[in-house]
């Protein structure tokens, strides 16, 4: 007992208690027996005026100082609580006197705005989550569904490294005998590419609607003149290729606008995967539009056409190499299916995609479904 008062008086004689008293953080002490040793003056305020507090304060001694509660004579511990309507930090440290355990000291800090504060931007995110979430469906929606559309037999596989992607792929029926097949890759991520690619979609199909005889080389040029008009950031640009299907004499005439990602062609009678390759530049505001060259093809039942963005081909294993080109085509002539060439992309892939992972397949000469 004895013991216990000298650590008693030494807590009462040793400790500023004027600095205590200037804090307006409610501070207490209590010693190894469980008596309060001393209560600094804004807690003595707040104690007049709350019961719940007195409560509190008088439970949490007994729960300090439990037999069973050993960490609190070794450990600082810091937690947080709600208090008669406000939201405390609690930070408790032990006190030792001749190496002995003394006792306690416990500051409690008012954190109610920054709570509440965090409650704001916690609800905030969720509703910016949810709204991603909505973007992503909708964007996801207006892909073409996987099935046959007259002679072609579309299959996708969409992958945003976001929650939301700056990559979209469309078909658009021009009349009866032909259909026009586009991909494209926004600049960026997130809500910026996401709206950009509605304006794609809308804008593509606005110019096949006024402009059906257009080849691919106009739709771009009359593509970026729309683009233009935005009047946005000068950075913003994107890629695309388009390819316009003719199923009178089964061919595809196509052009680039800078998408470096150059669509694999795979003939079922040459068992090998081809690139389909035109020069284009990017649609952008700082970049002029020129002449788009457009190349012909002529399409042989079963032919299939793998059509990507450059996150399918930037994927990563373990020592940073990226899946490439090159390998893409080798894959593809092995296996001319789409999700067998997704899974070797996933197999592949070590890392957190850093960009949005697109595919799509045609497979060219199916029935008519529509």
């Amino acid at each position: 007992m004895t013991g216990s008062l000298e650590k008693t008086h030494y807590l009462r004689e040793n400790f500023n208690f004027f600095i205590l008293n200037a804090m307006d953080d409610w501070v207490r002490i209590i010693d190894d027996r469980g008596e309060v040793a001393f209560v600094n003056d804004a807690l003595i305020d707040a104690l007049d005026k709350s019961e719940t507090l007195k409560t509190y304060l008088d439970d949490n001694i007994d729960l300090l100082l439990s037999n069973s509660n050993e960490v609190v004579k070794t450990t600082t511990m810091i937690e947080e609580k709600l208090i008669d309507g406000k939201y405390y930090s609690i930070k408790t440290s032990p006190i030792f006197y001749d190496g002995d355990f003394a006792g306690t000291i416990e500051v409690y800090r008012d954190i109610t705005s920054e709570s509440i504060l965090k409650i704001d931007l916690y609800n905030a995110n969720k509703d910016m989550i949810d709204d991603l979430r909505f973007v992503r469906r909708i964007q996801a929606s207006i892909l073409p569904k996987n099935k046959t559309y007259g002679k072609l037999k579309i299959s996708g596989i969409y992958n945003p490294s976001e929650k939301v992607s700056g990559d979209i792929y469309d078909l658009i029926k021009i009349d009866e005998n032909r259909s026009a097949f586009y991909i494209a890759d926004v600049m960026g991520h997130g809500v910026k590419a996401s709206i950009m690619t509605m304006f794609l979609k809308v804008s593509m199909s606005a110019i096949f609607d006024k402009h059906p005889d257009y080849s691919p080389s106009q739709v771009f040029l009359n593509l970026r003149k729309k683009f233009t008009k935005l009047e946005i950031d000068s950075s913003q640009y994107f890629t695309a290729w388009l390819g316009i299907f003719d199923f009178r004499d089964n061919s595809l005439v196509f052009a680039n606008a800078g998408h470096n990602c150059p669509p694999l062609i795979y003939r079922q009678s040459e068992k090998i995967a081809d690139y389909l390759l035109v020069s284009g530049r990017m649609i952008s505001n700082i970049i002029e539009a020129d002449k788009y060259k457009e190349k012909t093809l002529k399409l042989e039942e079963n032919d299939k056409i793998l059509f990507f963005t450059d996150g399918t081909i930037e994927a990563k294993n373990e020592n940073g190499k990226e899946y490439g080109l090159e390998r893409l085509r080798e894959e593809f002539s092995k296996k001319g299916d789409i999700q067998a060439l997704y899974q070797n992309i996933r197999d592949f892939n070590w890392q957190q995609m850093a960009d949005d992972l697109t595919l799509a397949l045609i497979e060219y000469g199916g029935n008519d479904e529509n």
